[in-house]
């Protein structure tokens, strides 16, 4: 958008960032070289982790070649003190990957710091309050859940569907609709269990009494394939340190182009403006308080302040692979090793929690007193689980091996024989 006369004292978001072609040209051409050079598998000898992980769903190890592109890009932040930061970055490539991952447009998406921050932002948005409800269930992210228990003690209408057989079933939100409720939030998959939605029936029967969806995609992005178009999801937000294999510090949110409508601007920041122009700097058009113009879309609500520039340049490179070594390819090899935890560690007497033929990386099992019983054998391995005082939850990845798998039911096996 031109500024028109006030480009020589005004201030533009093309002034800042410079044009988009020079702003992500780069950026763009390292995701390409990332993506080609190689065609990475994502097996072991992608990463330089030692031991055997499997502890995905926590912090997914990030590959080689994305600790290179952040070596080098704060080699580049050392050697290079005049490039235009604000501008010259990997946000544009990183939006652009993640687009093509969960097939959505790059245009649709806003980069947030975290899942959790674009919860936050986008129930204020959406003004969820006491007139404008909520409908989640015990499964999802327990962020989210203090989050949704502060908001219901102010007021706001509030019911979590609890599981049954450590499911969700969808009959069950249904009827957990009523009159108030605005959205239904949930985990596509569940940290806690991988316990997997059907996200296109929760969206039908949401849409059909006017109800909105929105879903923590953190545990499935990257897991495995997503179409977020053909769900019909309205809102979707997904952080980018475990499924995506790149570093901390950014998040995609996105909205569905027909329900920007739904929402209002309520942070404010130079991210979001497009145009700003002064009138009482030297040789400025005539005018009083200073006009200011916002991007448009999801970037204009929701990106306030300057984003993690390392991480998307991490992000970028790792989407990348990711695409290039093929999501669904990754989920297809991975599925007898759940399918083998499952079955296994069951005839061990642990309780799987997580359902069969369960399309996630995660397979979750209690265990009395696992802490004490599991956790100490584990480690002595090598073996790196999430373990608490009555669970293990084990997730698997595209390194992890059948010999891996092996390794850690026979630990498991002899410390509950101990």
């Amino acid at each position: 958008m031109s500024a028109g006369p006030a480009i020589p004292s005004g201030i533009t978001r093309r002034t800042l960032l410079g044009s988009s072609a020079a702003a992500t040209l780069v950026p763009m051409r390292a995701a390409a070289a990332a993506a080609a050079s190689g065609a990475p598998s994502l097996d072991r000898g992608d990463f330089a982790f030692q031991g055997n992980f499997l502890n995905a769903a926590y912090t997914h190890p990030m590959p080689r070649r994305v600790g290179d592109q952040i070596a080098a890009f704060r080699q580049d932040r050392l050697t290079h003190a005049d490039r235009m930061w604000t501008g010259d970055n990997f946000r544009d490539a990183a939006a652009e990957q993640f687009a093509g991952l969960v097939h959505v447009r790059p245009q649709d998406l806003a980069i947030v710091p975290s899942t959790t921050t674009g919860e936050n932002m986008l129930l204020d948005a959406l003004g969820i309050g006491p007139d404008a409800g909520v409908v989640t269930d015990a499964l999802h992210y327990f962020g989210s859940l203090a989050l949704y228990q502060q908001k219901a003690a102010a007021g706001m209408p509030l019911r979590i569907v609890k599981p049954r057989d450590f499911a969700i079933d969808l009959a069950d939100i249904e009827a957990a609709i009523d009159g108030r409720t605005r959205l239904i939030a949930v985990s596509l998959v569940s940290g806690l269990t991988g316990f997997t939605h059907d996200l296109a029936a929760l969206c039908r029967i949401a849409h059909a009494r006017d109800v909105l969806v929105y879903a923590d995609i953190i545990q499935a992005a990257g897991a495995m394939p997503i179409d977020l178009t053909a769900t019909g999801v309205d809102f979707a937000c997904c952080g980018s340190y475990k499924w995506l294999m790149g570093d901390f510090g950014s998040a995609f949110l996105y909205v569905r182009p027909d329900r920007m409508d739904r929402l209002r601007r309520r942070a404010v920041g130079w991210r979001q403006i497009d145009d700003h122009v002064t009138h009482w700097l030297p040789f400025d058009p005539p005018g009083g308080a200073d006009d200011f113009t916002f991007v448009p879309g999801p970037a204009g609500l929701f990106e306030v302040g300057t984003p993690a520039h390392a991480t998307l340049a991490s992000l970028a490179t790792s989407i990348a692979a990711l695409r290039a070594a093929d999501v669904e390819r990754i989920a297809r090899r991975r599925k007898p090793l759940i399918d083998r935890l499952q079955h296994e560690l069951a005839a061990l007497g642990l309780t799987c929690l997580s359902p069969r033929d369960n399309p996630s990386g995660i397979a979750t099992f209690a265990c009395r007193d696992a802490g004490a019983r599991l956790r100490p054998a584990l480690k002595d391995q090598g073996i790196t689980a999430q373990v608490s005082t009555h669970r293990v939850r084990l997730s698997p990845s595209s390194y992890t091996s059948d010999e891996d798998i092996s390794q850690v039911i026979a630990v498991i096996g002899r410390a509950m024989k101990a």
